[in-house]
């Protein structure tokens, strides 16, 4: 469930709810710049979920070329195993370290990849190819990131493993 104080800051800060997603999520409006209290907020919103995600749209709609979003993550849960079929994605640390996961088709892990934000010493920047399945879990108990990725939305562009 949403904690109202942590909505009110983010409305507070133009940002307002999108519908649909997997993921509960907001769309930065107006100037979309982002202070310490929009990701203080996204942490506030996973820290007793595990596995919960929330994120932040800086595009201004699923139409948009290009989709770049903030992401909370929390530590536990199972990793969303997934892949893109056409689209490629970056994902770039801002705080926390999380561990990005390949797999070959029959679900056989094939490379790990510590990542963290900056000052950890970890590599903070990840570009995944269009086509390989992989997973992101926290290593830390929450991690944000910016994710980068070609719009339109396509939700058929994503799709989930048979053997997961």
């Amino acid at each position: 469930p949403m904690i109202p104080e942590e909505l009110a800051a983010l409305k507070e800060l133009g940002l307002v709810e999108a519908p649909g997603g997997r993921s509960p999520a907001f769309t930065a409006t107006g100037d979309r710049l982002l202070d310490a209290r929009a990701f203080e907020a996204l942490k506030a919103l996973v820290k007793d979920a595990p596995g919960a995600t929330v994120r932040i749209n800086l595009h201004p709609g699923p139409e948009a070329p290009v989709h770049d979003m903030i992401i909370a993550q929390s530590a536990g849960g199972a990793p969303f195993v997934h892949k893109h079929l056409a689209r490629e994605e970056t994902y770039h640390m801002i705080e926390g370290s999380m561990r990005l996961q390949f797999f070959d088709e029959a679900g056989k892990p094939t490379a790990s990849h510590l990542l963290g934000a900056i000052g950890t010493g970890l590599p903070l920047i990840v570009r995944v190819p269009k086509g390989v399945w992989h997973a992101t879990q926290p290593t830390t108990s929450f991690a944000v990131f910016h994710e980068s990725r070609p719009g339109p939305f396509d939700g058929s562009d994503t799709v989930l493993p048979s053997w997961r």
